[in-house]
């Protein structure tokens, strides 16, 4: 059980590095259009996980619970490729990490008692996010503040799709691939026309995404709460934000702003106050 524990662990930590690079990828990809960005992304990772599927034979018959996880994942990486677009990675990270703090709003629209540690992360995690945004915005103009709604919107989207539980066990990679296939679809409306196609370079960043940032974690992620429970998983997770700000430092040489070192010690913290403990957590 140690041993499990440990690789559990383990396999978390590697998906969440994996995710933590998300921005970093985008952030390189900026001199290509948001639309144009989107397209190749979603196209990539959709022709990956297709020919995997095929390779493997791991083809399953979607079910309805996968098909809303699809549109719901698929509005997931929207929404944060775009806020990685206009605002500064370390922010949408940290902003995308407090999606617990929104599954407990949705609880409390469900009227499920809430603990008053829970509450007071609650608080603490609003609180956070008002520094980050407040301090990080004004500086940086209306498409910066757009970026952190969008990466607030993530983490909303990332709550509902959570709460889908046990009913996407084993349609994981049908839930991803339905995603990436869907963004394609809508995204491709938004793709400029005139822009030039990706470079060799700029093909290079989109396998890394799709492969490394994408699929990888899709992969690990599940793997690791065959392990260790959900919640735990969750709690690993919160390392996403620490290494966003390694990668953005060693590659984009971006440093962490006031905004950082005040709001994330108050999200982060909040944000674990409102995981659920006890018992009955998977």
């Amino acid at each position: 059980m140690k041993r499990d524990t440990r690789k559990g662990t383990a396999l978390a930590l590697l998906a969440s590095a994996q995710w933590g690079a998300t921005g970093v990828w985008v952030a390189l990809l900026r001199d290509l259009p948001t639309g144009t960005t989107l397209v190749f992304r979603f196209l990539t990772a959709t022709l990956l996980l297709t020919a995997l599927l095929a390779l493997t034979r791991a083809f399953r018959r979607p079910n309805r619970a996968a098909l809303e996880g699809g549109v719901l994942l698929a509005a997931y990486y929207v929404l944060a490729t775009v806020g990685f677009y206009l605002s500064d990675v370390v922010t949408v990270s940290l902003l995308v990490a407090t999606s617990p703090f929104f599954v407990m709003l949705l609880r409390v629209l469900r009227r499920e008692g809430l603990r008053g540690r829970e509450v007071l992360g609650g608080l603490l995690a609003f609180a956070g996010v008002a520094v980050v945004v407040l301090l990080g915005g004004p500086a940086s103009g209306e498409s910066h503040l757009v970026g952190d709604l969008c990466g607030l919107g993530a983490a909303l989207v990332m709550a509902l799709y959570s709460r889908a539980g046990d009913r996407l066990r084993g349609q994981g990679w049908n839930v991803v691939w339905i995603a990436c296939a869907l963004g394609l679809l809508v995204s491709v409306p938004f793709a400029d026309p005139v822009a030039a196609v990706p470079d060799g370079r700029q093909w290079l960043l989109f396998l890394g995404l799709a492969a490394f940032s994408t699929l990888a974690p899709g992969y690990l992620y599940p793997l690791a709460c065959q392990h260790i429970s959900a919640t735990s998983a969750t709690v690993v997770r919160l390392s996403t934000p620490f290494f966003t700000a390694l990668f953005a430092l060693l590659v984009l040489g971006s440093a962490l702003g006031v905004q950082h070192l005040f709001g994330a010690p108050l999200v982060l913290l909040g944000v674990y106050l409102t995981l659920p403990r006890g018992a009955a957590t998977r």
